[in-house]
């Protein structure tokens, strides 16, 4: 499970290429934003099953602000890059329909779930087609946490759920509330204190 990697299944750069087969000119250009604006490692894929296409989640922020009388930790999970599921043989007509979830976690609990967001909405792609959804998950939090981000992608038929893939974020880029950042990458979302040493 480090690197990335789980048993029989793709790495980070195979799921990158994956995409980037996938969906011709259009998912190379969304493969090669989304590997300038993450590290290579910034999530491990923790398991799946099933048909499905390829995934990635990007680097997470972590924003600081004080609000009033209390401090703020927002922590941003960026929407993934999926490809639809292969599900028949020597064709790439058929159609699947994707959708993904976040789950926050309580870094220093074991990654214990703290909240949950609602489910995306639907993506419906051909195995040769990538794709993503156009906005982040935000979660305002006590700045005095330290919390991580796991995502659940799942693909589906017509009818019912063929595949599924859990990613869990590794690389979050750090926002003062001066907006000075991104400072890291951290390996979890906390108030981070930039000391200069």
């Amino acid at each position: 499970m480090l690197g990335g990697i789980w048993p029989g299944g793709p790495s980070d750069a195979s799921a990158m290429r994956g995409l980037a087969k996938a969906g011709g000119m259009g998912a190379v250009v969304l493969t090669i934003a989304l590997a300038a604006a993450a590290p290579a490692s910034a999530h491990v894929v923790l398991g799946g099953s099933g048909l499905r296409g390829a995934s990635i989640v990007g680097q997470g922020t972590c924003k600081y602000g004080v609000f009033g009388p209390r401090g703020v930790l927002q922590v941003g999970i960026p929407s993934p890059a999926v490809s639809g599921a292969n599900t028949r043989r020597g064709t790439r007509r058929e159609r699947s329909y994707v959708r993904y979830r976040v789950f926050l976690t309580d870094a220093s609990n074991n990654f214990a779930t703290l909240q949950t967001s609602g489910w995306s909405g639907w993506l419906r792609l051909r195995q040769s087609t990538a794709s993503g959804w156009s906005t982040p998950t935000f979660f305002d939090m006590d700045w005095r946490g330290n919390y991580g981000a796991d995502v659940r992608i799942e693909w589906w038929s017509s009818r019912r759920m063929i595949g599924w893939r859990a990613h869990r974020l590794t690389s979050f880029g750090f926002y003062n509330q001066y907006d000075v950042g991104p400072m890291g990458p951290l390996a979890s979302c906390f108030k981070y204190t930039d000391t200069g040493l």
